[in-house]
């Protein structure tokens, strides 16, 4: 087993020989303060809350999980008001990453149809739509999935989800 950022290294010298995950076992303080930095980089003007586990570790690939977890903190921090709420969570062998907005929600399209490649909506010709869908497609890949909700009076929900091996 591999550190996380020992891992890391190895993860970008060999992500072009194939589609294999590169599982790491990560500690849930890392993860937090990572997701504590891109958030002050990608959204620091914001008014932030984020929650984590104290302790243990999960094995992910924790490259991947850095790429989700930069898009979708990317897109909060495109389209919030004022506030954004991440959240990570473990339940049973599924590491959950909520990421909320007080922004104007998703479009009801986006809703009903899941990200597209090059899903542009409502005329929108500055943004090409890679971000949720190229999500999507890695916690696929991560035995998990990702949901989009919209809040009940205002904002959007992100939510990735990526199966594990939790220890203690």
């Amino acid at each position: 087993m591999f550190s996380c950022e020992e891992e890391n290294r190895r993860h970008r010298r060999q992500r072009h020989k194939g589609n294999a995950l590169m599982v790491s076992e990560c500690s849930y303080s890392l993860l937090r303060s990572e997701l504590e930095d891109t958030t002050k980089l990608l959204a620091g003007t914001f008014q932030l809350s984020i929650s984590a586990p104290d302790n243990g570790t999960v094995q992910i690939d924790h490259a991947l999980f850095l790429t989700v977890a930069e898009n979708l903190i990317g897109n909060a921090a495109r389209f919030a008001k004022s506030e954004i709420i991440i959240c990570l969570q473990q339940r049973e062998n599924l590491l959950r990453l909520s990421v909320t907005d007080d922004g104007p929600g998703y479009p009801a399209e986006l809703l009903q149809n899941g990200p597209k490649p090059f899903g542009k909506l409502n005329g929108d010709s500055a943004h090409f739509g890679m971000g949720l869908y190229s999500s999507q497609t890695l916690c696929l890949k991560h035995g998990g999935a990702l949901t989009l909700t919209n809040r009940k009076n205002h904002g959007a929900i992100a939510t990735a989800s990526f199966q594990t091996n939790r220890k203690p």
